[in-house]
């Protein structure tokens, strides 16, 4: 061995692991042979085959093993980021789509301190633009083209607050229906339920609606940030009382019903992990929880208070332990969840890869998995994105994908391709489009400002997966 592997290395509770960049495998390895890695890794001009011939003669023969097996190889540093689904983006936007979001609205009916419409956001504000029937057809329209391959279809539904179109809402679905008699169809709707009555949620129930409700935990927590547009009032009371007449109407409208709360930075995340394990009318039902979005945020310099983590690495220690034990009887924590999906996703069903050139991880296939038309009938990879950004445009309801376009978003990690070639990171990064983005445009500075945290959250969740893993965790989501 004459040269230095590429390799990224760290310890955990006295064990010693190395990433192998080339082939996305982790190896645990003894002591002496972590001390060789590091020393030949860290110090400049040592003379790596030296260090080599001075090992005992079973570590050699260790290293001798695991080179022959394809690890501790060197970086190629001629790759050319290319997708490997590159070639083929095209073939799936003819045939494959299967899923379609539309955004009925860019209004609401509430000002949600963190909403990305609520002016703390650059170039996003509510406003009283809505989908007209014709566009909101020509979508469903476009799907139906578009998915011959497809056998389960989805339409999601969202704002601003979708329900303020429910007359919309419903055209679209009675067209569906007929279009695409003989596929499996569902619709998704995402809502803070203020408008949620008896007779809408008996439609939903009745088309078979997957409802997402937006509630945040318990009634202060949920009241600091969604708040009524005009009079600043808190929503939690109204929600509650639509899902109480809902529920006596009738209880199995409720079964397709689940929460998403935005984890308030400033609020014990406990308070609001038991309001969702205990309190009746939601117990029973699935939640997921997310933080708030910072990318394209005006004010970036507000810092999360030192609690907030000590709060949060707690839930996630009780999560961790009901995943790995049986410990716990009626604790059944989900608020977290996504941190258990995240690792499943993407460490315990990554792909070990032999080629060492290969594309860095990170991007979805642009409209592919999250297919996002706008209320002006624009294509977007998804709702996250900034929506005046021109980069982040894929095309429209005129002319169809820009798929040129799809393609270099596909492949935003070239125009940071010498420092992807060379990160440790690059297959397991995670790193979203969105945070590439500055003035409507991919940035690399953008993008490259990104990479510190990001590489420090891989490592994170690197060794969470080995512990859990260990314990025998059953990554349930």
């Amino acid at each position: 061995m004459d040269y230095i592997p590429n390799i990224h290395l760290f310890s955990l509770y006295n064990q010693h692991y190395f990433y192998d960049v080339n082939t996305n495998i982790i190896m645990e390895v003894p002591k002496d042979i972590y001390v060789f890695l590091q020393t030949i890794s860290s110090e400049k001009g040592i003379n790596v085959k030296k260090e080599f011939e001075s090992l005992k003669e079973n570590d050699k023969k260790e290293i001798n093993y695991l080179l022959s097996k394809g690890l501790l190889r060197k970086r190629e540093t001629t790759c050319s980021i290319c997708h490997p689904e590159t070639e083929v983006l095209c073939d799936y936007y003819k045939n494959n789509l299967s899923s379609i979001t539309l955004q009925v609205t860019q209004n609401c009916n509430l000002r949600c301190s963190y909403c990305i419409y609520s002016g703390s956001y650059v170039n996003r504000t509510h406003n009283n633009k809505r989908m007209k029937v014709e566009t909101a057809i020509k979508a469903v329209d476009f799907l139906h083209q578009h998915s011959a391959q497809s056998q389960i279809i989805t339409i999601g539904f969202y704002g601003g607050e979708p329900l303020l179109e429910f007359d919309l809402i419903k055209e679209v679905v009675h067209y569906a229906e007929k279009l695409f008699l003989g596929k499996t169809l569902q619709f998704l709707i995402t809502t803070n339920a203020t408008l949620l009555s008896v007779n809408k949620a008996r439609y939903l129930y009745d088309h078979k609606f997957h409802v997402t409700i937006s509630l945040d935990g318990p009634q202060y927590i949920h009241n600091k940030n969604r708040v009524f547009a005009g009079s600043n009032k808190g929503t939690f009371q109204v929600i509650m009382e639509n899902l109480n007449k809902i529920n006596e109407d009738n209880p199995q409208a409720l079964r397709d019903v689940s929460f998403n709360a935005v984890i308030d930075m400033n609020q014990d995340p406990s308070c609001t992990n038991e309001f969702f394990l205990h309190y009746d009318l939601v117990k029973e039902m699935d939640v997921g929880g997310n933080y708030v979005d910072t990318s394209n945020k005006k004010d970036k310099s507000i810092l999360e208070p030192p609690q907030f983590y000590t709060d949060t690495y707690y839930e996630l220690f009780k999560l961790y332990l009901f995943q790995c034990t049986n410990i716990f009887s009626s604790y059944v924590p989900k608020l977290y969840g996504f941190e258990i999906s995240a690792i499943k996703h993407n460490l315990m069903e990554r792909t070990i890869i032999y080629n060492v050139c290969s594309s860095p991880g990170g991007q979805c296939l642009p409209g592919i998995q999250r297919f996002f038309v706008n209320v002006d009938g624009f294509f977007y990879p998804c709702e996250r994105v900034n929506e005046a950004a021109e980069d982040f445009i894929i095309g429209d309801l005129e002319k169809g994908f820009n798929v040129e376009k799809a393609k270099k978003l596909l492949n935003v990690s070239k125009i940071t391709e010498d420092e992807c070639n060379k990160c440790w990171c690059n297959k397991l990064c995670n790193q979203c489009i969105s945070k590439a983005e500055e003035n409507g445009k991919l940035s690399r500075n953008t993008r490259l400002s990104h990479c510190l945290d990001t590489k420090l959250a891989i490592e994170d969740m690197m060794k969470n997966y080995i512990v859990l893993k260990r314990h025998g965790c059953r990554f349930e989501e």
